[in-house]
């Protein structure tokens, strides 16, 4: 018998008593506190995140709150006018000037630099404890929550932390098995100079500040150099020269008083002992037990919003949190916390195999240096998991999505701007979202695509003079819809938007919610179809292509009509512009016949959708990046983004378009295994739609290379030792590719049919996955044994037909509403 629903560790009936470890599958786990931010641990709510480090004499939580910006709305907009300059480009294009047009939209068509992500700041926790012994630090991920353990002058000291969603506040108790032990002095510090720590009360101390008005992830130079200083008045003047005082980070004064502002308070819950506050400083003395409860806020009031002249004050977030979770004791605030986390975590139940023994009780940065030996499927169980823990830690109903670090960020300009990458990154993040049974983690994404319509509805109106609405390469809380800075290659992709809206539309199969359809999907999608309908020219053969674009930080050679070798990035219609339009093109007539809604727009589509430039094999026998047979700078590149039909999108598939499933191998095959950590989780995912089991897993292998540190930097894609994932450094979205991959291999439905262990390699001999999800509104329950699928238990939500396949057996269902159905390894139903 299947377990459909797998009951792990729940709170102990008694929170005095420490629980039992959890299972090496569940459990992150270290001898040694953090040395740095890529060892520490992560938590989070949703919206506040802290990476625990750990340490004995001196604990420290990195802190963050998810709408904590530089920046203003609508201060990276400038006047850009594509409309007319649209037909100079597109000559350019069609005479094979590529070179030349990427010049020509680097100069016009650039817009400034995004805001960045900020850090809020940090708690010490400062105690007396050196020559620690028998120390542990752990995450277990089936409760979500984190734990220091050591020995101490033959007492024994716990410190148990979590970040809880239903109280919004990060819960930290501290106990001993000696009572009146525990003494410490805690302290808030920020990267930020403004920040100022107060007393509020008698056990409490609060530290409020302001994050720049102003970050630019662009050093002065580069911008003079490439002529850009008239874009940032803030630090140049009229000739080009830096001003007074003219640096990429300008707070308060610096910048008109400009700058979100936050708040964040920590009180002191003890029992036995004192507690008081000295010089900004939370000192308990002789406690038996001590509840520290953090709580935080900021200006922020919405995407449109300025967080100075516009904002809340963040102190009353601050204080309500923290008042109400005063009011509760600690066994309450983890009961609820942990009931909330596990309502979500314990759809799904994983078991890719026994692991040797002594290896998978290694601490988790040993286990990962000797993952490579194949003999720790369970730790390929843990990082699917991980994955999922993250999710639910990082995306929740009300917050912000998940940019490129997640919610965990401790530099004022993090790599990238912590920002939201819409060309690959923004939308990998939410992969797992439906599949892994967490589809209320994928409401932040939606209410992006809810907020760009607006931005980028204005754009397109204004600076394209078109219908709908876009958004290029990147986004920040601010909703900007603009190209970013850098150059047309690549920053120059009007096709973020409409990949977002792919999500929407993969709810809708998955859930079958109908308003969300009506409400959300068909608005956001419909806007987008109409603005790639404006967008696409004729090549001058009769098929339609977008006007310009890039396949996202590809390059290509090529030779000009002097014979002269060139390298350039944009062209007409390339692949991956091609895919994203066809699919919206497609998912908005699906989705206007089932509304009943927008006749002759659905007509038009249908019309254009006919004349779209077909998808060609090149000379190499690959699916071509770009509408001429062209040989890429990189054949290595990290993006494989030619191959969107194939994944996350569904018009090329093995049973429906063979020639062209052939050339997707191919483009594998040739693009190599390697790449950044997000690059090889995408893979992953490639290599699963190609039903490839063996191939998929050595992509799981080489993301489970731990990323090693030289002393200054960690070097090689993979994972650092905290598991999260390393471009490097740091980016998240390779944990959730990784995730949604490793689902992909067990789990397919994007072929019209429920595909069974479509990808299973021989690594994982023998194992159980319940509570996947498939579209069409079914949940979905294996098991196999000797590489051979052995009970299968499908589930249907919505009551539509099924059809289940395995191997090249298809079993179909009419209807199913309210049903179970339980296979064996044959497909019969018993």
């Amino acid at each position: 018998m299947i377990h459909s629903r797998r009951t792990f560790l729940a709170l102990p009936a008694a929170v005095g008593l420490a629980a039992a470890p959890a299972p090496h599958n569940l459990r992150l786990w270290y001898q040694n506190a953090a040395a740095d931010w890529n060892q520490a641990i992560p938590i989070g709510n949703g919206r506040m995140g802290a990476m625990i480090f750990g340490g004995v004499e001196s604990d420290h939580l990195q802190l963050n709150e998810n709408t904590l910006y530089s920046d203003e709305p609508g201060r990276r907009d400038i006047f850009l006018d594509i409309a007319k300059d649209r037909e100079r480009v597109v000559t350019m294009l069609r005479n094979r000037q590529y070179e030349e047009a990427g010049e020509f939209i680097t100069r016009n068509w650039g817009g400034r630099a995004q805001p960045c992500y900020q850090p809020m700041g940090d708690l010490h926790i400062h105690s007396s404890h050196s020559g620690a012994t028998d120390y542990t630090r752990e995450l277990d991920i089936s409760t979500s929550l984190a734990t220091v353990r050591y020995a101490h002058s033959g007492i024994i000291y716990t410190r148990e932390y979590f970040a809880s969603y239903p109280d919004q506040i990060i819960v930290i108790r501290l106990t001993a098995s000696k009572p009146n032990s525990i003494t410490f002095r805690a302290e808030f510090r920020s990267i930020h100079p403004n920040a100022v720590t107060r007393e509020v009360g008698s056990s409490a101390i609060a530290m409020s500040g302001q994050v720049p008005g102003f970050a630019l992830r662009r050093e002065l130079k580069w911008v003079q150099q490439r002529n850009e200083t008239k874009k940032y008045p803030e630090i140049f003047d009229m000739r080009g020269q830096v001003r007074p005082f003219g640096k990429p980070v300008l707070y308060g004064r610096e910048i008109q008083g400009l700058g979100m502002k936050f708040d964040t308070h920590l009180r002191a819950l003890n029992k036995g002992g004192t507690a008081r506050v000295d010089n900004g400083k939370l000192e308990v003395t002789g406690a038996t037990e001590c509840v520290l409860l953090l709580s935080a806020g900021t200006s922020f009031n919405g995407f449109d919003k300025s967080p100075t002249k516009e904002g809340v004050d963040p102190a009353i977030r601050a204080s309500a949190d923290l008042k109400n979770a005063s009011s509760k004791g600690y066994a309450a605030l983890r009961a609820s916390h942990t009931q909330d986390y596990q309502k979500l975590f314990q759809r799904v139940f994983i078991d890719l195999g026994k692991s040797v023994e002594n290896q998978a009780s290694l601490p988790t940065d040993e286990r990962i240096t000797a993952f490579a030996n194949d003999q720790d499927p369970g730790l390929a169980s843990l990082y699917f998991q991980f994955g999922r823990y993250l999710m639910i830690s990082g995306s929740r109903p009300g917050g912000q999505p998940l940019n490129l670090q997640g919610i965990w960020n401790h530099e004022i300009i993090p790599p990238w701007a912590s920002a939201y990458t819409t060309n690959i990154n923004t939308e990998m993040n939410y992969w797992p979202a439906e599949v892994t049974n967490l589809s209320e983690c994928h409401e932040p994404l939606f209410r992006m695509a809810r907020e760009l319509r607006v931005t980028g509805g204005k754009v397109a109106r204004e600076v394209y003079k078109m219908r709908g609405w876009v958004e290029h390469h990147n986004t920040t809380i601010w909703r900007d819809a603009q190209p970013v800075d850098n150059n047309a290659m690549p920053a120059f992709w009007p096709m973020g938007g409409a990949w977002i809206t792919q999500h929407l539309w993969e709810h809708w199969l998955f859930t079958g919610d109908r308003d969300f359809l009506e409400k959300e999907a068909y608005p956001a999608i419909k806007g987008v179809a109409e603005f790639c309908s404006d967008w696409l020219e004729d090549d001058g053969k009769g098929r339609l292509v977008t006007a310009a674009g890039n396949s996202p930080e590809s390059t290509f050679r090529y030779t000009d009509s002097e014979g002269k070798p060139r390298t350039a990035g944009i062209t007409m219609g390339p692949t991956m512009d091609m895919a994203i339009v066809r699919e919206v093109f497609t998912n908005c007539i699906r989705a206007s016949e089932l509304l009943n809604r927008d006749p002759d727009l659905r007509n038009e589509l249908k019309t254009k959708l006919g004349k779209l430039l077909p998808y060609q094999v090149g000379a190499r026998g690959q699916l071509q990046e770009w509408p001429e047979d062209l040989m890429e700078s990189d054949p290595h590149h990290r993006h494989i983004s030619h191959l969107y039909p194939l994944h996350p999108g569904n018009q090329i598939t093995k049973r429906g378009t063979p020639e062209l499933f052939a050339a997707v191998r191919r483009t594998l095959e040739l693009r190599g295994d390697e790449g950044t950590g997000w690059s090889r989780a995408w893979k992953i995912n490639s290599w699963a739609r190609m039903e490839d089991g063996n191939h998929a897993y050595q992509l799981v292998r080489n993301l489970l290379q731990l990323s090693k540190f030289n002393g200054t930097r960690y070097t090689g894609g993979g994972v650092m030792p905290n598991l999260l994932c390393s471009h490097p450094p740091f980016q998240i979205d390779g944990n959730f590719g990784g995730t949604a991959g490793i689902a992909e291999m067990l789990l397919q439905s994007h072929a019209g049919a429920v595909h069974l262990l479509p990808a299973l390699p021989d690594a994982w001999n023998t194992g159980e996955v319940t509570g996947l999800c498939a579209r069409g509104g079914f949940v979905v329950d294996l098991r196999w044994s000797s590489g051979k699928l052995t009970q299968c238990h499908v589930t249907s939500k919505l009551g539509k037909a099924l059809a289940v396949r395995y191997g090249d057996k298809t079993v179909e269902i009419s209807t199913t509403h309210g049903r179970r159905y339980q296979f064996d390894g044959q497909l019969r139903q018993s």
